[in-house]
Parts: structure tokens; sequence; C-alpha cells
């Protein structure tokens, strides 16, 4: 049985082609992990190959670049609030405003269970 060993880029790609299909806004491109661009005909995934290269769509999707009527540029990130953005249902306020929610929540989740482990870990000392 054969594990596919790069999950997350796989779910980013595939939240980016969702993104792509339903947008209301002109699609410029996607930004990779290492500060490169690409437009998105350049992105190919090859499920029985590994290449850290942009071009084979494995480099890690962080943003896709949409574009308004007005030429005004949007970065979302291909999530399904990036999504929401996409299709219209969300202003970019409001999704700058869930992003920085999430990013909160997640940065207190990390130091709440490490906090966790320290207190276990002195609590546990104290009894031997």
């Amino acid at each position: 049985m054969c594990v596919s060993n790069h999950f997350i880029e796989q779910q980013a790609y595939k939240m980016t082609e969702v993104i792509k299909g339903n947008t209301l806004y002109k699609f410029v491109g996607v930004d990779f992990s290492g500060g490169e661009g690409a437009g998105f005909q350049k992105l190919v995934v090859h499920e029985n190959e590994h290449h850290d290269t942009p071009a084979s769509g494995t480099a890690l999707i962080t943003k896709v670049l949409l574009q308004d009527k007005d030429g005004s540029l949007y970065s979302v990130e291909p999530n399904l609030n990036g999504l929401r953005f996409a299709k219209g249902e969300i202003s970019y306020k409001k999704y700058q405003k869930l992003q920085r929610k999430n990013d909160l929540t997640m940065f207190l989740c990390f130091y709440g269970i490490i906090g966790f482990f320290i207190v276990s870990m002195i609590i546990v000392g104290n009894l031997i």
C-alpha cells in the first residue's frame, strides 16, 4: 500500500483548484512557501513522484492571488475562509479578521498544550 507523504501540499493544491473553479474574481496565480510565484497552469501533481520545485505542484501553496474588476489584488490562503471570500460570501476585511482569529486560536492551543505538559511534569516530579 502506498501512502502519500505530501498530504498537506495535496490539500492546498486541491483547495486552490476549488477556489479557482468557484471564484468571482480573476485568478492570477499562486505563491509558494519558498517565496516563488507561478501561474496556475504550471502546476502539475504527480501522484508517484516527489519534486521540490514549484512547477511540479508538490511545493506548498501558501497564497492564492485574485484580482477584482478594478485591478485590486487579493491574497488569500487556500482554506475554507479563502474559498468563502472567493465566492463572495464574505468581504476581504472579514476574511482577514477570521484569519487573525484562527491564527490566535492555534497559537493559544499550542501554548496551552505545552503548558499542560509542563504542569504535568512538575506534578509528577513532585510525587516521585
